[in-house]
């Protein structure tokens, strides 16, 4: 499928190139358009021939979304053994899609280094070079992803302000506004980036900015209608309430509110480690 990169409407792509109906089966995927056409859309759009050529020659989106849906589940289930392999024997294929080549690349370091099969620096040099690709891992949010993955690193080797650096990267340039339905929104994928931030502030110490930054996950929670990180987000909350002695009801407030999200998603892991460490405020 090809993709409209300077987001211009298909009459002003069309103009000078071929009709507006063409355009819109290329869009779709459904005509396979010639080489001079390609070319001139190439040059409107200031992008490389190859790019195109790439993705007509070697997408197979059925497949591809098939793929990252399933890579994507085993993740979140932190079964990062399954998925490294899996992503190891896909890598093994020739000819791939620009886009799923970058993103197995990504899974195979974000994986990787969970399972401690890689040093971080190596993770964050690798990661790095992938975000000079940008005309490819912008599509489904990717170049996101892959910051939040270098935020994360840098947070978990206690090198704060360098993981804020990133994470701001991200929610700088956020236009609430935009949604893209593939996989998983945008909008959504945002709240994991405002979670790691408020992580990030919170072991840095800087409390009073964390529980703005949870506030405001909290807040685009509640507008996007997505529950699934509440129950986080109200526990950082009261921990950060804790280390700033507030009032006790509130503090309490905010726990009773994280443990009723861990139950209502059946999250039950996080369920016994709220009940087990906050016991003196659920009673």
């Amino acid at each position: 499928m090809v993709k409209n990169e300077k987001r211009l409407i298909s009459k002003e792509l069309a103009k000078g190139i071929c009709t507006q109906p063409a355009i819109s089966k290329i869009e779709k995927g459904e005509v396979c358009p010639q080489l001079d056409t390609l070319y001139m859309l190439a040059l409107k759009l200031k992008v490389p021939l190859s790019y195109f050529i790439n993705i007509l020659l070697f997408e197979n989106k059925d497949y591809i979304d098939q793929t990252v849906t399933y890579i994507e589940e085993l993740t979140s289930r932190h079964q990062y053994q399954e998925a490294y392999h899996l992503v190891k024997a896909e890598l093994k294929t020739k000819n791939q899609d620009p886009w799923f080549h970058s993103y197995l690349t990504w899974q195979q370091y974000y994986n990787g280094y969970q399972l401690n099969y890689y040093h971080a620096d190596e993770c964050l040099d690798d990661l790095k070079k992938l975000l000079k690709n940008q005309t490819i891992i912008m599509e489904r949010f990717l170049d996101l992803k892959i910051i939040n993955t270098i935020g994360t690193i840098y947070s978990n080797l206690g090198k704060y302000k360098e993981s804020l650096f990133y994470y701001e990267k991200i929610l700088s340039n956020y236009n609430g506004k935009y949604i893209n339905p593939i996989l998983e929104s945008k909008n959504i994928y945002i709240l994991r980036v405002i979670y790691n931030k408020a992580k990030t502030l919170y072991d840095a110490g800087d409390y009073q900015v964390a529980v703005e930054t949870v506030k405001e996950g909290i807040r685009l929670s509640i507008k996007n209608h997505n529950m699934s990180l509440l129950g986080q987000l109200y526990y950082y909350q009261g921990q950060c309430y804790e280390k700033m002695t507030y009032n006790r009801d509130e503090i309490k407030h905010s726990y009773q509110q994280s443990l009723y999200f861990f139950e209502l998603l059946e999250n039950y892991t996080y369920v016994e480690i709220i009940k087990k460490l906050k016991k003196e405020f659920l009673e």
